[in-house]
């Protein structure tokens, strides 16, 4: 009983420090540092997407063979990750007229959130259409995959400039 009294106290020392240090980490991150790790999350969370989407649109083309179980994986991975609030990552001072080379996100963003909300809604409705399809055969994950492209296109060309 000593010893989980012991543990207890540990713990609350471990949580109060912690509850201490996370804003000094905060504070000590300059506005620079913060925007470009924005930018790579928001980056990497697009390879995510990529990468579970790429084997999705590989079954609806015909490229690779339909699987049942490995587009319902795909997909439930693409459902989770559309719950994660992408757009917070879109801070202010991030474009690429703000960063020139390290992003292909467009001012457009900050000019029409109201569209670029929007955007992000269609890729969620998409994906859980994705999702009710994946296992109902290629003919089926094909045309809500084909539905997912296009959402992808209503925010790539309002809001991401073209590869250079």
């Amino acid at each position: 009983m000593g010893t989980s009294k012991h543990l207890g106290v540990l713990g609350a020392l471990a949580i109060s420090s912690a509850i201490l240090f996370v804003p000094t980490m905060a504070i000590s991150q300059s506005a620079p540092d913060t925007e470009d790790k924005a930018i790579a999350t928001r980056q990497g969370y697009m390879k995510l997407i990529v990468w579970e989407a790429g084997p999705l649109f590989g079954m609806a083309k015909g490229k690779m063979a339909y699987n049942a179980d490995v587009a319902g994986a795909h997909a439930a991975n693409l459902k989770t990750l559309a719950q994660y609030p992408v757009e917070t990552l879109f801070l202010p001072g991030t474009s690429n007229a703000d960063r020139p080379g390290k992003t292909r996100a467009l001012p457009d963003i900050w000019k029409d959130e109201a569209g670029f909300k929007k955007a992000f809604e269609s890729l969620r409705s998409a994906i859980g259409t994705v999702g009710e399809a994946a296992g109902k055969g290629q003919p089926a994950l094909a045309a809500a995959v084909g539905a997912l492209g296009k959402s992808c296109g209503s925010c790539h060309k309002p809001f991401r400039a073209p590869n250079s």
